[in-house]
């Protein structure tokens, strides 16, 4: 009688543990009604059973995202974003793309990035004023109306005049002075919603080429390949929003025209060409100097 009551009380033990751990739920598991964060961003590890992954600056985290969530598939094309089917759209999505989760709202964003597109009205100590700009047909209009961002004076600006690719005009606190209303401005950041990392005024007729991957600023790592005008490294951004950023493969097209300079054991950057590039063993130190697509140069090894 003794024996039984004991076997009696482990299995409840048992069970009532079992019962504490799933309650408890994976761990590392967020519920997104719980999370204090308001926003998430990071790159797709995986969407299964409700519960998606992303890899941010900070490791991997996992929220419970079910088909009560609205999911937004950003338009890489111009402005607006197209609600889609949040189950279908996180499934069927490639690992590496970015999204960025709006807790509060229970909203998600798939896409390269945040951005907003809009008209120039004001530039004042570090407030940038736009019209938002229409939408396509197919397309919400996010967001709407006059809308209004800080802007940090020192990030760079670029611009496409007359439809040629952009180039480097400037730091923002310099450049926004100068711009003349109703020019068509965006306002882009790939690791934070609250803090643009560039500006770009007007709009090449060639499209942006995009990578998995790919950050916007000056990025360093180490050689993975260059074949085919494609240089792959394995590092991660340089900038000051980026500092903690997790490494990543980052992917370059490289052309003739762009400068490529290499220090030799330590030695000061001296000129050289597509052909050391060629020539580097896999795991040297890469540093792209870059804005947006603009790369400003190459530079090989590091001088001290």
């Amino acid at each position: 009688m003794l024996l039984k009551f004991a076997i009696r009380l482990g299995l409840l033990a048992c069970g009532m543990a079992l019962v504490a751990m799933f309650a408890a739920g994976p761990r590392g598991v967020i519920a997104a009604e719980s999370n204090a964060k308001k926003s998430e961003s990071g790159m797709l590890v995986a969407y299964r059973d409700g519960m998606l992954t992303l890899r941010g600056k900070s490791g991997d985290l996992v929220y419970e995202v079910g088909p009560n969530f609205k999911t937004w598939q950003n338009n890489e094309d111009g402005p607006g974003s197209k609600q889609v089917d949040t189950v279908r759209a996180l499934s069927g999505a490639m690992p590496g793309t970015v999204v960025r989760l709006d807790v509060e709202n229970r909203e998600v964003y798939i896409g390269l990035d945040h951005r907003v597109i809009g008209t120039f009205e004001s530039y004042q100590d570090g407030t940038l004023e736009l019209l938002a700009a229409d939408a396509p047909p197919g397309f919400v209009q996010k967001p709407q109306g006059k809308v209004v961002l800080a802007i940090d004076s020192g990030i760079p600006v670029l611009e496409s005049v007359e439809g040629a690719p952009y180039r480097y005009r400037g730091p923002a606190g310099e450049i926004l002075k100068h711009v003349k209303k109703g020019t068509l401005v965006t306002a882009r950041s790939e690791h934070d919603a609250e803090h643009f990392e560039v500006i770009q005024l007007g709009e090449p007729k060639q499209k942006i080429e995009r990578y998995v991957g790919q950050t916007r600023g000056t990025v360093r790592g180490t050689l993975v390949s260059f074949r085919d005008g494609i240089l792959r490294i394995r590092g991660k951004g340089m900038a000051s929003q980026a500092a903690n950023e997790y490494e990543r493969l980052i992917s370059l097209r490289i052309t003739d025209s762009v400068p490529i300079v290499e220090s030799i054991d330590g030695e000061a950057y001296r000129a050289t060409d597509l052909n050391a590039l060629k020539a580097a063993k896999e795991g040297t130190l890469i540093t792209a100097r870059k804005i947006e697509e603009v790369l400003l140069e190459i530079q090989i090894g590091a001088a001290k």
